[in-house]
């Protein structure tokens, strides 16, 4: 194998991973159909993941457990990063069928250069200090410019265009600004979850042993709310009484039953509704690898370029079930330009 070709590999990688992510997403909003709740398709990425990371931790390093006195000796703020990582995916699961694969994309996007370059300004969660310079004011000066030509202004369009029909916006397009909004803030939460797992890979010095530990902590916080859920559900149908004239209702399932007839109809759905959790080990150990390969800014940016690409294509074409949305040429230039912005404030 040639070595050009060689140092081109970890490259197209880092864009494949990047790509599968708005496929995860689109994946996740049919897991959400099926399962009525975004919380118990959160819960089968989770589990999927979890079990592939805790594979590849186990054939790569061994152990899965933590240092002596670890527990006691680090921030109580160390471990919340599998709670915003389940924040962050039902999050996008509940975001996906309002804004589609590029804008469930790019406003996280958007979300992330603001924490990320406020994190590292202020040097929160025990990264080192980084001063905002010209260089990355240019440069989220410019991700607003792409998000205001892949977002703002195609809504503007769409809102006039409607106008001019004589046709009034209905509930959905009104609140499609509260929907932008979320994930800018769920972007937010991202940044802040890449940075509190990056303490905790360096505390553990394995960035893999931190992502199981991460999806770990989610797997069991979707356990308990799940449980929860499916508890309030099963109490509300046992408490239902049938109407005058009408026949009782035979005893509802148990929650554990209810649930597992859902992980039925699941099994009987196509192959890869099972492949989400997949894709986001993939993901977080395709980072842990290519960092170290390619050095963590030019990763971040071929990963983005990955995921704005799958957005793009996702929306185009419809995939894994998706609503098509018409892709303009003014939304590819502003992805260009928030990609030309992510690649100033991340290699200045």
């Amino acid at each position: 194998m040639s070595g050009a070709l060689i140092a081109v590999l970890p490259m197209l990688l880092g864009v494949g991973i990047g790509f599968a992510l708005p496929l995860q997403t689109a994946i996740n909003a049919q897991l959400r159909a099926v399962l009525s709740s975004p919380f118990r398709a959160s819960l089968v990425s989770f589990l999927v993941g979890t079990a592939a990371l805790w594979i590849i931790l186990a054939l790569n390093e061994g152990g899965i457990g933590l240092p002596d006195g670890f527990l006691q000796s680090e921030p109580w703020w160390i471990w919340l990063g599998g709670v915003f990582g389940v924040l962050f995916l039902t999050g996008n699961i509940l975001m996906f069928p309002k804004l589609g694969g590029m804008q469930t994309v790019v406003m996280p996007i958007l979300g992330q250069i603001i924490a990320s370059n406020a994190i590292d300004a202020a040097g929160w969660f025990g990264v080192s200090r980084h001063p905002i310079s010209v260089q990355r004011l240019l440069g989220i000066l410019l991700a607003f410019i792409g998000v205001a030509l892949a977002v703002v202004i195609p809504d503007i369009r769409a809102s006039r265009s409607r106008r001019m029909l004589n046709q009034s916006p209905d509930g959905a397009a009104r609140s499609r600004w509260m929907w932008q909004i979320l994930g800018v803030l769920l972007g937010m939460l991202g940044a802040s979850q890449t940075a509190i797992n990056g303490r905790l890979g360096s505390e553990l010095g394995s960035a893999l042993h931190a992502s199981f530990i991460s999806f770990l902590i989610g797997t069991l916080l979707l356990v308990l709310i799940v449980i929860i859920q499916e508890g309030f559900t099963h109490g509300r149908r046992a408490d239902a009484r049938p109407r005058q004239g009408q026949a009782a209702s035979e005893p509802a399932p148990s929650a554990t039953a209810a649930f597992m007839n859902r992980l039925a109809v699941i099994g009987a759905s196509p192959w890869w509704f099972w492949i989400g959790g997949l894709i986001g080990a993939t993901y977080v150990f395709g980072n842990a690898f290519l960092a170290p390969v390619l050095g963590t800014g030019l990763t971040v940016i071929i990963v983005l370029f990955g995921q704005i690409c799958g957005g793009l294509t996702v929306d185009q074409f419809g995939l894994l079930r998706a609503s098509k949305r018409r892709v303009t040429g003014i939304q590819i230039i502003g992805a260009v330009i928030l990609l030309a912005g992510i690649i100033a404030i991340r290699l200045f």
